[in-house]
């Protein structure tokens, strides 16, 4: 096979993945179908709920969570026999709404369930304001979900579908959303069929209703359009899985290496443009991106135009692409020279008329410049010809440059007025076009402290206050030089020119301390965070960061511990902080997921595990967050996590420090008291030894005590042994004396010591194939083997059967030790090569055991580079078969 059409492993384990329902992390998460057709009455949720039917007869636990039977009769009819959710009630101003119950959905956990009409907008206080965002919650979780979708409402298709039938959809779902559906069904009905349904009643049962619907969605031309669109979707989708599937199979991905990036701004167009770059970018397999220039024009934006360029933004990472923001002064130069230097290959920008005065004055647009000086790009313009009911009108024209408040308008006259005071006392002293220079201070003065609507007045008012005070005849707009007239030109072209190139300056810096501040915000934090220890001391650095910088209250969390900020008691509020710390999401003020809350929550997250939540709260009620207040928040969590980890790894060295120095007091001291009570123990022993000699001339009593003291010797003589070999294990001092040795031979000399203690218990030896000679220290896996066969007799009733495998596992040899005991409890597969720690509860053991045994197993194989664990049995007709302990060993070489 040519390197070149080899299969991608990586692409081929993500697919597999993707067919079993498990993404990379590990955790499964549930499949998605979505009956997929070009309108209302084509057999959608007749065919899911018929899908349902047949799984539930074949067992799967299959649940209804919504299905929108609009009482017809057949629909009703596939209802009756599944289980049904009850839906929740939500009163919205007096009126008791039903919706989909996702907290009892996510309680009940079915293997699937039924979610009818994924477009659906929730009754507001619902956790999300839309039914798909539900249903992503139920995939997080790992439920499988059916759900039914009409072409209308694909959000990359909205304005075309508006275009085509004149109906302007407002419900719709992300096309990213659709794109992540594991399987799509197209539910199909030529036109004819459809409204053959539509008369007989079989799609709206409502009186009239039918009859409506024909004579406005439902005519054939609109249903035949969306059929196409429909068909053309679908189409699409799988060619772009086929391509999937190709590229990891090795094959050539059909990609044409364009790059493509849209211009969004404030106007209504944008959303239009948006979505024909997804469509672009959809037939292409190109990456897009939309940009929005944040230029001194965003300043002088009304609120409403503000909002709209957040709308327009949100929809770009609904439909899946990726928002770029870019702080400019120049627009051309800064958005080709962005282009080209992140290789886009394409440009796509509305185009709208310019005014007559700006073609008078010879301005050239922005889409003009951009054609001119764009040489290598492919650049598509859009004009703005879309006009229905539904469009939001364009209220961003030019002259939102101009507009001001009505007091600063009132303090550019009050400017001239004062400037006019100024001159007067020298109106007879000095030549009159002297003073001209004192309204252009004022201009200057008036374009620096407000916008260009206040300097242009202050310019037309200064001509004209010159004029009546300063130009002979005093008090009249008339004049005896006519070259005044040329003056007065000069003088209104001038303060013109310099008060709005002054006002352009001034909105350039204030554009400029706004992102210096937030730098310097960023950084100051930064740099008190890394400073200071605990996480109270952190939390009073952010509330004394953020709060004067957003007039908002702070409050943060390490966990479920609350840091700063007063307690929440509002129920939204704690529902938002509970629901972002267990799905690691954003959520609460302007977002998609409880939206209602007055608070923005953020998880605060480091190498993805979660640590705590940031709450900002602003004073304002209408105070609204933007997306590079988000950015900004975004960034502050992470820097708050960072902090975090250090200060938790911070913890964890110190705890591992006093941890490590323990253990090495403990090993010294086992270590010294071991060999203090070796030599008394061996000389106790010997002289018990001694004397159980002599027996014969001792009384019956002393023998059973001499009998019973030397087995208690004995055991503390062992005990005694295992601390010295614990301790050399330990402290790294254990020499191994590796010779090449026959497991099986290791194994007979274990048996053999073990023998007096086995009592009618069966030890079985079995031995897999030719096994090779393993490179050991004799003594030690001797040591190990008793060790192990010992703990099995423990747990061994009398008649037990031990059994010991031998067999190969590629460089090494397996052995495993299993007994049929009652096994391990739950949890003691790790904790039960613990130093001290016994496999038995603590009312069944009779202190024979020390729990050394298996801890110097564990530090004996390791040292020879093999590894051990334990297990429970497999279990018989629900009866535990006990336990195995298994270690490898190297084969000699």
């Amino acid at each position: 096979m040519s390197i070149n059409t080899r299969p991608d492993p990586d692409k081929l384990l993500a697919l597999i993945r993707t067919d079993e329902g498990e993404p990379a992390s590990g955790k499964r998460r549930g499949r998605l179908k979505i009956f997929f057709g070009a309108s209302a009455g084509v057999g959608k949720t007749f065919a899911m709920l018929t899908e349902a039917q047949r799984l539930h007869t074949e067992g799967r636990n299959v649940t209804i969570g919504v299905a929108e039977h609009h009482g017809r009769a057949e629909t009703l009819a596939l209802i009756d026999g599944l289980p049904v959710l009850p839906l929740r009630e939500i009163d919205h101003r007096g009126i008791r709404v039903h919706e989909f119950d996702l907290d009892a959905a996510l309680t009940q956990h079915p293997d699937l369930i039924l979610v009818d009409e994924y477009a659906h907008t929730n009754a507001p206080g619902s956790r999300h304001p839309k039914r798909w965002q539900d249903i992503e919650e139920l995939l997080d979780h790992g439920i499988d979900v059916y759900t039914t979708l009409n072409v209308q409402h694909l959000e990359s298709l909205n304005d075309m579908v508006a275009r085509l039938t004149g109906v302007w959809v407002k419900e719709t779902v992300p096309d990213a959303a659709f794109d992540a559906a594991d399987e799509i069904a197209l539910i199909d009905l030529p036109p004819d069929e459809l409204l053959k349904r539509l008369h007989d009643g079989k799609v709206y049962v409502a009186e009239g209703a039918n009859h409506r619907a024909a004579e406005n969605f439902f005519k054939k031309s609109n249903l035949g359009r969306l059929r196409e669109l429909a068909l053309r979707r679908t189409t699409e989708r799988v060619d772009a899985q086929n391509d999937a599937l190709s590229a990891a199979q090795g094959h050539d991905e059909a990609a044409t290496g364009d790059k493509i990036l849209a211009l969004v701004g404030p106007d209504a167009l944008s959303s239009r443009l948006i979505r024909h770059t997804k469509r672009m970018a959809d037939r292409t397999r190109a990456p897009w991106s939309a940009l929005y220039l944040h230029t001194d024009r965003h300043e002088t934006l009304s609120p409403k135009a503000r909002l709209r360029v957040e709308h327009n933004l949100r929809l770009v990472e609904k439909l899946g692409g990726r928002v770029v923001r870019l702080n400019a002064a120049r627009a051309a130069t800064a958005i080709l020279g962005y282009a080209r230097h992140n290789g886009f290959t394409r440009l796509v920008l509305g185009h709208s008329h310019q005014p007559w005065w700006r073609r008078l004055l010879g301005a050239t647009s922005l889409s003009q410049k951009l054609i001119e000086r764009g040489a290598g790009l492919e650049i598509t313009t859009l004009n703005a010809d879309l006009e229905t009911a539904e469009t939001p009108r364009d209220d961003t024209s030019g002259w939102e440059v101009w507009a001001a408040r009505p007091r600063d308008y009132l303090m550019a006259a009050a400017i001239i007025a004062a400037c006019t005071l100024l001159g007067l006392p020298f109106r007879n002293l000095t030549d009159p076009d002297t003073l001209i220079m004192l309204y252009l201070i004022g201009v200057v003065i008036t374009a620096a402290r407000f916008s260009i609507g206040p300097a242009v007045l202050a310019s037309v008012l200064s001509v004209a206050a010159f004029n009546w005070f300063f130009i002979t005849p005093y008090y009249t707009f008339t004049f005896d030089d006519v070259s005044y007239a040329v003056t007065f030109v000069v003088m209104l072209i001038t303060s013109l020119i310099v008060g709005s190139l002054t006002a352009q300056l001034s909105r350039h810096a204030r554009l400029a301390r706004k992102g210096e501040a937030e730098t310097r915000l960023l950084y100051d934090l930064s740099r008190q965070l890394s400073a200071v220890r605990g996480v109270e001391a952190m939390g009073e650095v952010l509330v004394r960061h953020l709060q004067p910088a957003f007039e908002a209250d702070i409050r943060l969390w390490a966990g479920e511990r609350q840091i700063t900020g007063a307690p929440l008691s509002d129920a939204k509020e704690i529902g938002a902080r509970h629901w972002v710390m267990q799905n690691h999401h954003i959520a609460g003020r302007h977002t998609d997921t409880l939206p209602s809350a007055s608070g923005l929550y953020l998880p605060v997250m480091a190498e993805n595990s979660p640590l705590g939540v940031l709450s900002i709260t602003p004073r304002a009620d209408d105070r609204q967050f933007t997306g590079a207040d988000q950015l900004v928040f975004e960034t502050v969590a992470s820097l708050i996590a960072g902090a975090f980890q250090r200060a938790r790894q911070a913890e964890l060295a110190e705890t591992s420090r006093v941890e490590s120095e323990n253990e090495r007091l403990r090993n010294v001291l086992l270590a010294s008291l071991s060999h203090d009570l070796k030599t008394p123990l061996t000389v106790m022993n010997g002289s018990v030894s001694s004397l159980l000699k002599l027996r014969k001339k001792l009384p019956r009593e002393a023998v059973e005590e001499l009998t019973n003291l030397w087995g208690h010797l004995t055991r503390l003589q062992k005990f005694v042994t295992n601390l010295l070999r614990m301790a050399a294990i330990t402290s790294g001092q254990m020499r191994l004396n590796l010779e090449p040795y026959l497991i099986q031979e290791i194994t007979g000399a274990a048996i053999a010591r073990v023998e007096p203690q086995k009592g009618a218990r069966q030890i079985r030896t079995t031995v897999s194939g030719q096994l090779p000679m393993v490179q050991i220290d004799g003594a030690l896996i001797e040591q190990v083997l008793i060790n192990l066969i010992e703990n099995a007799i423990a747990h061994t009733d009398d008649n037990g059967i031990i059994t010991i495998t031998l067999e190969t596992d590629a460089d090494r040899v397996r052995v495993r030790i299993s007994d049929d005991g009652e096994g391990l409890r739950p949890g003691e597969e790790t904790r039960i090569f613990n130093k001290f720690h016994s496999g038995k509860p603590a009312a069944d053991r009779d202190g024979s055991g020390t729990g050394l045994g298996l801890a110097i197993c564990k530090g004996i194989v390791e040292a020879h580079g093999g590894m051990i664990y334990a297990k429970n049995n497999p279990p018989k007709d629900d009866a535990p078969t006990g336990a195995s302990f298994i270690f490898t060993l190297p084969i000699a070489k």
